[in-house]
């Protein structure tokens, strides 16, 4: 079974500090072996959570790090854009000088014939 779920790095908190009390009301009465168990499950749990908190600062790290790729190449083609606005500027320009000959032709098609 894999812990994946952020829900369980609490609860292997709760765990560790819960055998940590369960190891100290087991040695009270002079139990070693059972308090021994109990304080080895309070490590083993605390290891546990702290290795879920490791996994899951890594896998945020891991997104960062994708995220941080993604907006470099999204930057390097806006690196490219000054062409694209040269392109544009040139467009305009055609578009101007089409406008004014369409015009002319059709000042020069409304006139009436010289005669």
């Amino acid at each position: 079974m894999r812990f994946k779920h952020p829900a369980w790095i609490p609860v292997a908190w709760l765990l560790s500090f819960a055998n940590l009390v369960g190891a100290w009301f087991a040695a009270q009465p002079g139990e070693q072996a059972h308090a021994t168990v109990h304080a080895l499950l309070a490590v083993l749990f605390g290891l546990g959570a702290q290795h879920l908190s490791l996994r899951k600062r890594a896998t945020a790290d891991a997104d960062v790090v994708e995220r941080l790729e993604e907006l470099e190449a999204r930057l390097a083609s806006l690196d490219k854009l000054p062409d694209v606005e040269g392109r544009l500027a040139e467009l305009e320009e055609r578009l101007d000088f089409t406008e004014r000959v369409l015009v002319e032709v059709r000042t020069r098609a409304q006139l009436p014939p010289k005669g």
